[in-house]
């Protein structure tokens, strides 16, 4: 968040509850304020300020509920446990697929190369969430949990500690890891337009 919008927000909790506090309180409140919740979009801020001025009932606990309502916010742009587990479920079984098919005659001589199924699991590994990936550990865990149980164990014993490890979990942890950026080294494809037409 930036600190125009906290100057700002802090400006009309004072106004809501009609504070009047010392410059020293007031940038003590700032600091706490930017340290729990510096990294927030100003829109996610400003959203879940307006829910925490209406459900703060003792304003010594408006952090906690403005901290609360912008968890909240985060939660909602983001799939659901069960959705998530359908996910890593799917990822186990593309992530076997690769290796059954690396495995298949796809050797140096040694039968060390596996067509490069290794790195490829670890590329399908890696794009999951971080809190997935925290939960499994490896990809080798991650198949052998999800792929060589029956149904009735995964639904009776691995998806209940799943989603208890996803409820817990950062919101930061959920979310997808990033696409990757352009290097500098990498051109830009070229433009499509009328620029070379002659007049």
């Amino acid at each position: 968040m930036t600190t125009e919008k906290l100057q700002e927000l802090m400006q009309a909790r004072m106004a809501y509850f009609g504070e009047h506090l010392s410059d020293e309180r007031v940038t003590a409140q700032l600091k706490a304020y930017a340290a729990n919740l510096g990294t927030v979009p100003d829109n996610i801020a400003e959203q879940a300020f307006l829910i925490a001025l209406a459900k703060c009932k003792c304003l010594n606990y408006f952090l906690r509920d403005w901290t609360t309502a912008v968890r909240d916010i985060q939660l909602d742009a983001l799939p659901s446990p069960e959705r998530m587990w359908e996910n890593a479920l799917d990822t186990a079984r593309s992530m076997q697929e690769v290796w059954e098919t690396a495995c298949i005659g796809y050797t140096d001589g040694e039968g060390t190369n596996h067509g490069g199924g290794k790195a490829k699991i670890q590329a399908i590994f890696d794009k999951q969430p971080e809190a997935v990936r925290n939960y499994y550990g490896t990809p080798a865990t991650q198949i052998k949990a999800l792929t060589q149980s029956s149904r009735s164990e995964l639904a009776r014993n691995r998806y209940r500690g799943f989603v208890t490890a996803m409820d817990k979990a950062p919101v930061k942890a959920l979310q997808a890891p990033p696409l990757p950026q352009l290097t500098q080294g990498i051109q830009p494809a070229a433009q499509i337009g009328d620029s070379n037409k002659s007049a």
